[in-house]
């Protein structure tokens, strides 16, 4: 296939000839001539940048027939286009697997290939492998349902970055396959049914979908709730939104009542004095000279950050309540961590923190809130004690510790004790509401026993009922009671996105991310690989298969969300207000 290569003079491209392989016309039979040459510039990562010159064949009777090509071609690179297929797996696989930059795979490609690639090109190349990578996830469905032919738990979920357009993903919460990655403006039923419904339909329906407590995800799945399938609510959520109800008033009360008082800023304003000195065990400062010991210093940091642990998301964790309860703690540390005797030194610093912490003091009703924060804060870990949703299981917790925790058969065993526990704890609280409503002193109205109660009429039926799957008599799987599955991935793939692009903020770059970026970390699961293209290093081989079947792809993916076309409006109107302003001018 490959007659010679050639080095031209100067600087010029190795020149590779790709003859078609054919010697009879496939339409009559009749022998072959050729037709004509054409050259192109193609990279490939196996040849790097070469010349190439393609030898086409024509039948000799009638040239009206079907030209041949050369197939080594056709498999290397896209008809009529400059990069290989191994070249736009290997710029993907840089971009979404190992998250790299476009610089970095720019220069990478030079130092390691001498592949000269523009940024533009890049981006063009990801686009490319995106489209071609959702393209082999169709056409190995059936496949793939082969593999999950004993059923799937459908974990689905949203995300967005303050309020702009997301992605909603529908993932099997067994294998961790993303089956179904789509765009959306604003999370409402109208938007996510369609995406429900075309994973059922390629995949089957679920044994189980697993939810937060929006009223767009329990409007999109109500067809399934018609077909008897279990609509499970997360634990996580759930107790989620029971703590934002019982706290969030008081809580917004009291981080406003610390902001005003300045009394963190005052700690902290305190603690830069006394980490000057704190290499010395006499201080020279503000407060004198003398003895000062590393305890206070360290009496200052613990009242801000307490013992320094990883705080969990909110209602899970009131940091402001721990700080002011530290603050109220403070008499009795001292006690403990300064004994008599103090220096002149310590005393005066001792005065200016118990001057500082006063300021709480003086605010008025602010004592109140804590109180009924300090009781809504008991019932809630009673809940969650009755729920046993542990630290782990939060989407900040320790993975390694929740894949850990045991096999299937005691997981089920465990969600059946939870669920009994939790019935007879519905029961006791509502007897507690009707004790509450028969004292006329109570207040009902900050009763956090009634707020449980009410969402425990509301979703007890969609907290339990979880299935799992038997094989030769032994449970294997059980569908998790949080959706921590899609909530995982999505911190993980917000990582990426930030590593990718070098900045924080993700507000508009996660609207402009195209959906089909979710579906390449299927390519993290070998389970799945296996079946859609074996290997990795297949995938090149695989992706040619499906160029040369014909696939036509569409560069423009969607990235923006639903104004869109609006916008492009208000830059049509603009443009031609300019025109005829021009014009008047003239």
């Amino acid at each position: 296939e490959i007659t010679r290569a050639s080095v031209k003079n100067g600087n010029e491209l190795p020149q590779v000839d790709f003859i078609a392989k054919s010697t009879q016309c496939r339409y009559c039979g009749s022998s072959l001539r050729v037709q004509k040459s054409k050259k192109r510039t193609i990279s490939t990562i196996e040849t790097g940048t070469i010349q190439a010159r393609e030898i086409r064949k024509v039948c000799a009777i009638d040239s009206s027939h079907p030209v041949e090509s050369s197939e080594v071609l056709s498999q290397m690179v896209p008809c009529g286009q400059r990069y290989g297929y191994d070249l736009i797996v290997w710029v993907g696989m840089a971009r979404y697997l190992r998250n790299q930059q476009r610089q970095e795979i720019r220069a990478t490609l030079f130092r390691e290939k001498g592949i000269i690639v523009s940024e533009g090109s890049i981006s063009e190349l990801c686009d490319r492998f995106l489209l071609y990578f959702e393209m082999l996830h169709i056409n190995q469905t059936p496949a793939l349902r082969v593999a999950m032919r004993k059923g799937y738990p459908l974990h689905i979920d949203a995300t967005s970055e303050y309020g702009k357009g997301g992605l909603f993903l529908c993932i099997d919460g067994w294998r961790g396959w993303v089956l179904q990655a789509t765009k959306i403006g604003t999370e409402n039923a109208d938007e996510l049914r369609p995406a429900i419904k075309n994973t059922t339909s390629l995949f089957g329906d679920p044994v189980a979908v697993v939810r937060d407590l929006g009223r767009a995800g329990a409007k999109s799945v109500s067809h399934l709730r018609q077909k008897n399938i279990p609509d499970l609510v997360c634990h996580y959520h759930f107790l989620g939104a029971v703590g934002k109800k019982l706290f969030d008033y008081d809580y917004s009360s009291l981080r406003k009542s610390l902001k005003s008082s300045k009394v963190r800023s005052g700690l902290r304003e305190l603690l830069r004095e006394l980490r000057r000195n704190r290499s010395n065990s006499v201080y020279d400062g503000e407060f004198g000279h003398g003895r000062m010991r590393k305890a206070l210093p360290a009496l200052i940091l613990w009242i801000l950050e307490g013992e320094g642990g990883k705080d969990f998301p909110f209602p899970f964790c009131l940091p402001h309540l721990n700080f002011y309860q530290r603050c109220c703690q403070v008499a009795q540390r001292v006690e403990h961590w300064l004994p008599l005797p103090r220096s002149q030194v310590e005393r005066r610093i001792l005065k200016r923190i118990f001057s500082v912490v006063a300021k709480l003091k003086k605010i008025k009703h602010l004592e109140q809130e804590v109180i009924q924060l300090e009781i809504n804060w008991k019932a809630f870990s009673e809940l969650r004690d009755i729920l046993r949703l542990s630290d782990i299981e939060l989407p900040r917790g320790d993975r390694r510790g929740l894949t850990g925790r045991g096999n299937p058969a005691l997981e089920a065993a465990r969600l059946h004790d939870i669920e009994e526990r939790t019935t007879a704890y519905h029961e006791e609280i509502r007897q507690r509401v009707r004790d509450i409503q028969a004292n006329p002193l109570n207040n009902q109205n900050k009763a956090p026993e009634a707020i449980i109660l009410k969402y425990l009429d509301r979703y007890s039926p969609s907290l339990f009922g979880h299935p799992y799957l038997v094989d030769d008599g032994k449970i294997v799987a059980v569908v998790e009671r949080t959706n921590n599955v899609a909530e995982h991935f999505f911190g993980t793939e917000k990582q990426k996105l930030r590593r990718r692009l070098g900045r924080a903020n993700l507000g508009r770059d996660l609207e402009d991310q195209p959906a089909q970026a979710a579906l390449v970390s299927n390519l993290t699961h070998p389970d799945y690989v296996k079946i859609v293209c074996g290997s990795l290093d297949n995938l090149p081989v695989v992706f040619s298969e499906i160029g040369r079947a014909g696939f036509k792809y569409d560069l423009s993916l969607e990235r923006s969300n639903k104004d869109t076309e609006l916008m492009k409006c208000i830059s049509m109107l603009i443009t031609d207000e300019k025109v005829e302003n021009e014009r008047g001018y003239n």
